[in-house]
């Protein structure tokens, strides 16, 4: 009796077999690629980090403590601020006499907990509260790479080595550090509330109302929250954001909020503005490009305002019914907060580290699916907001006189935005069918 012949079963697309890390998910293809080989994309791993590691060294830790640097945003504008609470001044004092209508330059401009916690520091040695905030901020992107992967379950060493270099070598990043700015720990808060997401616990509530009760920026998150009906998440962030108000300098929250928050959610037009919001304005009032005027006209406000409602309403139709996946969940995270600098009147570009959630969730999900698109459409948007919008600074000030080449590279960061959100929504449309797939081959 003979034995019959058995086929050999291929490799499923949906188990990740053949792959360094559990979960990963690879594509059956005729012909391997180079990329399949563990040992070459160790190599390739090592010749982009070494040189990355380098640079982010020195620019991020060598040079501003060994050599000395001007924390301009933090010591102008936070310090200030926090001196003028120390003695029961008002920290808003500027901008009843320069104004705000740009959130730039030594007056102060967000809610008064940043303030109000740091005013220990005003009695410390300048030196020393560098030092002490460069080495905070290090630390606080580093945590958040570190609450990535774990949301993330990143296992895979390769997979991890890639995250951290696309992390560190993120333009934005270092333009925090030079200026001194709080968008690094809200980062870090934002891998707190990843974590928690993620893995449905409540207790990530509490970073996200702590975030947003420093900075508003992350604000349209809690849409999310709200629309996932997670609502202990959502009770733990109201009970911190609100918390955290009524506690630090609330006799200035009533000015914050009805006086210098409406002023600076009008817009700008000036070339950092990464908005659709500044494009329009750049457009409608040309002058505003080299802040030669402020502020931003009443028809661009509106025009502004109904991109907002469509940017947001397209984001929910696409993502439509909570997911119940990890994964899902990590994608409907990078969604929502890739559209907040949509949403927002004006997305510095410092502002835009906090990218680096959508960016790490889709290069982890792309890599593990293999989906060349999503990867493509995160990679121009790296591009375009860190070394396209930074050629742009540097030709402004050497002195290039071109104004159409001028213009038209001050909008490479919006394009940047649009493309990371275009992957994220891409996303979650194929996550969705590859689930559904799932769920059919499961019946059957």
């Amino acid at each position: 009796m003979t034995t019959p012949a058995v086929e050999p079963k291929a490799p499923s697309p949906l188990r990740g077999e053949g792959s360094g890390e559990r979960g990963v998910v690879r594509v059956a293809t005729a012909r391997g690629s180079a990329l399949d080989n563990r040992v070459f994309r160790s190599l390739l791993l090592v010749l982009a980090g070494v040189p990355i590691a380098a640079v982010y060294l020195w620019q991020a830790l060598i040079l501003p403590l060994a050599f000395g640097a001007y924390l301009g945003d933090f010591q102008e504008s936070y310090m200030r601020a926090a001196r003028r609470l120390a003695v029961n001044s008002d920290p808003y004092d500027l901008c009843r006499t320069m104004g705000c209508l740009e959130p730039t330059g030594p007056q102060y401009v967000m809610p008064p907990p940043l303030a109000w916690l740091l005013q220990p520091l005003i009695s410390v040695d300048s030196h020393a509260i560098t030092i002490g905030a460069v080495l905070v901020l290090n630390a606080s992107l580093f945590f958040f790479i570190f609450c990535a992967l774990r949301a993330l379950k990143v296992a895979d060493w390769q997979l991890a080595t890639l995250l951290v270099l696309v992390a560190i070598s993120f333009e934005p990043v270092i333009g925090n550090i030079d200026e001194g700015q709080v968008n690094l720990l809200l980062l870090a808060l934002s891998g707190i509330w990843l974590w928690g997401w993620v893995g449905a616990r409540w207790w990530g509530g509490l970073a996200m109302g702590a975030a947003v009760a420093v900075k508003m920026i992350q604000a349209p998150v809690g849409l999310l929250i709200l629309w996932a009906r997670r609502w202990s998440m959502l009770a733990a962030a109201i009970v911190a954001g609100l918390g955290l108000w009524l506690l630090a300098a609330p006799q200035y929250l009533f000015e914050y909020l009805f006086s210098v928050f409406p002023t600076i959610s009008a817009g700008t037009g000036l070339y950092e503005n990464h908005s659709p919001g500044g494009t329009i304005t750049r457009f409608l009032q040309p002058d505003t490009f080299l802040g030669v005027a402020r502020g931003s006209p009443t028809t661009a406000r509106v025009m502004t305002a109904v991109i907002a409602v469509a940017a947001v309403a397209i984001t929910f139709f696409v993502l439509r019914s909570p997911a119940t996946a990890r994964s899902g969940r990590a994608l409907e995270a990078a969604a929502v907060v890739a559209v907040t600098p949509l949403v927002t009147s004006y997305s510095w570009g410092t502002h835009l580290v906090l990218l680096l959630l959508p960016i790490l969730i889709l290069v982890a999900w792309g890599v593990r699916r293999r989906d060349w698109t999503v990867l493509a459409l995160v990679a121009a948007g790296y591009l375009l907001i860190g070394p396209g919008h930074n050629r742009m600074q540097t030709l402004l000030v050497s002195g290039y006189s071109d104004l159409l080449v001028l213009r038209l590279m001050a909008e490479l960061g919006v394009i940047g935005v649009l493309a990371i959100w275009t992957a994220s929504l891409l996303a979650v449309r194929r996550e969705r069918a590859i689930a559904v797939g799932e769920s059919a081959f499961t019946r059957v």
